[in-house]
């Protein structure tokens, strides 16, 4: 222990008066000697020179959305005299990032021998102090009296240079933005168009009241149309009565018979070649009992207690013609004849034809005319209005396109797509504007109507994303969540990009990675892995994914930026390779973003030893 002490001694015939002023004198003379030669205090700043503090990783990293280090501390032995502490107050450029106090109470053998300590400190990320310019990290030791609460301070020393924030490379305020399917695609569909002819006991001729009826005229008209056909198939049938010969012919004959007609309705619509093109599908029917139960369901001739002997029967054993033996026994059999069985007696025609669709080119002028006024909001469906919202890259003319439908006809899905739109142009305004957050504010109103006429997952995507560009994490990830609980039939692969890319300023790095490889083929996720791996130390594996992205981009006719040259620069100042360092930044400053990145490069802590090698790619 570090004091003083003063012993005098005085004569027992000394006054009480001058006993009384040599104590005051004796009082002053011992504090003068503490301040003067005996302070713990400054003991404690001269022995701060010995003492050892690493911090790891070093530089200090942004990891998800804060910056972590871990702080290995030694004080030399005698650095904690009895009713002191020591704390270590650590500062980025000035601003507190934490402190780790050592207490003299908590070491009682501080004296005789060193005192270790290993502390993770973690600080919300600054992206003003911390993002830029490199600054350093420092240190400053208090030595403190803890009874008096007197201290002293050693000199500030830099631990460590810059925060590596190579992480934000991922972009994670940049989430998908979907639209709900609008009812209505460019895709080639198919329609089933189907009609039953009848025929008489026995016969396969097909009559002319068939082709008369409602039924055979409404076909005839659908053939007039010309729709273009894929195939059709025609279904013969009969009712359980005869051999088993005769109505295996009787089917057949029945099917062929309505290709015979439907071939000779093309011929006078003047079909040409095309006829040709179509296949037709006969298929006989024969000794199927579904048929009947069906009709017995539907029958309101027969009795409950019919219905019952009549399906004890054709649900037991024998043949078809013992059953139908069976059944010609039964009381109710002359009304299965007359109600029952000529609704069995059937071709049943089955046409698949595609939908006839308006050219893309032709919606989107339509769509266009729709919100000038020069055409009506009928002039196109609802679905086909939204779908012209997604055929024009312009935001402003998506925007009014859906505007468009919100008001005619103010659907969830309308009002989802109109939100996600004003998503897009906030994007492409300036960070913290005015304008940006007007239209974040009224894209929350619209997605907000859509959820409360159908809770909705591309809704609460939407949502996500509005909540990630305000640096939300939490919030966006909650939304993300309530997307997966809904139909993720239209946004399965957003709602996975959400989740994979929230988790990464979440600091759930594993989860990021699993979530993003189900999207093997998808930009974004090769991009987001790619990083991922940098800062993992996987370095093969990143630039497999970079030169993967750079292959898709390739294919998919999508100009690079100079990100991928950019993250290779990074690469290669981890491997050591300055000579690929200025290559690859060179590369990254000419193409598109050239100069954001150049900005950027000026304080990346990555290429802190590379400084000449940076210098030469930019000049």
């Amino acid at each position: 222990m570090y004091f003083c002490h003063l012993s005098l001694s005085l004569n027992k015939r000394t006054n009480n008066n001058i006993m009384k002023n040599f104590n005051i004198l004796k009082l002053s003379l011992v504090v003068l000697i503490m301040i003067s030669g005996c302070n713990p205090l400054k003991k404690m700043i001269a022995l701060s020179e010995q003492q050892q503090i690493n911090v790891n990783p070093n530089p200090i990293e942004l990891a998800g959305s804060s910056v972590s280090f871990n702080v290995e501390s030694t004080l030399p032995k005698g650095m904690l005299p009895k009713g002191t502490s020591y704390t270590l107050n650590f500062d980025f450029e000035g601003n507190s990032v934490g402190s780790i106090e050592f207490k003299a109470s908590d070491y009682p053998n501080s004296l005789s021998s060193v005192t270790k300590s290993t502390k993770t400190l973690n600080v919300p990320y600054n992206s003003s102090t911390m993002g830029g310019a490199l600054g350093k990290l420092n240190v400053k030791g208090t030595a403190k009296v803890v009874a008096t609460g007197k201290s002293l301070d050693t000199k500030s020393s830099a631990l460590a240079d810059g925060v590596n924030r190579t992480i934000t490379l991922t972009r994670a305020t940049n989430l998908p933005t979907p639209t709900a399917y609008p009812g209505y695609t460019d895709a080639e569909e198919t329609e089933v168009t189907t009609v039953d002819f009848y025929f008489n006991q026995g016969s396969a001729y097909l009559r002319g009241s068939e082709k008369k009826s409602d039924r055979g005229e409404q076909f005839s008209a659908f053939v007039a149309e010309k729709n273009v056909t894929k195939g059709v198939n025609v279904t013969g049938a009969h009712s359980p009565e005869g051999s088993t010969k005769v109505n295996e012919s009787l089917a057949g004959r029945r099917a062929a018979a309505i290709e015979k007609y439907y071939r000779a309705e093309m011929d006078r619509y003047d079909y040409k070649g095309e006829a040709e093109e179509i296949g037709f599908e006969l298929v006989p029917v024969i000794e199927n009992w579904n048929a009947l139960r069906r009709a017995l369901r539907a029958s309101n001739s027969l009795s409950q207690s019919d219905r019952s002997q009549i399906g004890a029967i054709i649900n037991g054993g024998g043949s078809f013609v013992d059953k139908e033996k069976s059944l010609s026994k039964l009381s109710s059999y002359r009304t299965l004849m007359k109600e029952v069985y000529p609704d069995l007696r059937t071709a049943r025609t089955e046409v698949t034809s595609v939908i006839e669709k308006k050219p893309n080119n032709e919606i989107l002028a339509i769509a266009q005319n729709i919100v000038s006024g020069e055409a009506s909001s009928e002039a196109l469906s609802h679905g086909e209005l939204l779908f012209a919202g997604g055929l024009t890259p312009d935001l402003n003319e998506k925007a009014s396109i859906y505007g468009a439908a919100v008001k005619w006809g103010g659907t969830w899905q309308a009002h989802n797509d109109f939100g996600a739109v004003h998503i897009m142009l906030a994007k492409e305004e300036e960070e913290g504007s005015e304008t940006r957050l007007k239209l974040l504010e009224a894209a929350k109103t619209q997605l907000d109507i859509s959820n409360n006429k159908n809770e909705n997952a591309e809704a609460h995507l939407n949502l996500a994303a509005i909540a990630a560009m305000s640096y939300d994490w939490e919030l966006a990830y909650e939304h993300v969540l309530n997307a997966e609980k809904l139909d993720l039939s239209n946004a399965k692969n957003a709602a996975a990009m959400s989740k994979g890319t929230l988790s990464i300023p979440l600091g759930e790095y594993d989860r990021a990675m699993s979530t993003l490889n189900t999207l093997p083929n998808n930009g974004w996720a090769m991009w987001r892995r790619g990083i991922l791996k940098v800062m993992s130390g996987d370095l093969a594996g990143a630039k497999s994914e970079m030169t993967s992205l750079r292959k898709r981009l390739a294919e998919w006719n999508i100009e690079e930026n100079g990100g991928l040259d950019y993250v290779h620069a990074i690469i290669a100042a981890r491997e050591g390779d300055a000579g690929s360092i200025t290559s690859h930044l060179s590369e990254a400053f000419s193409k598109r973003d050239g100069e954001e990145f150049k900005e950027r490069v000026v304080n990346d802590i990555e290429f802190l030893n590379y400084s000449d090698a940076v210098k030469a790619a930019i000049n």
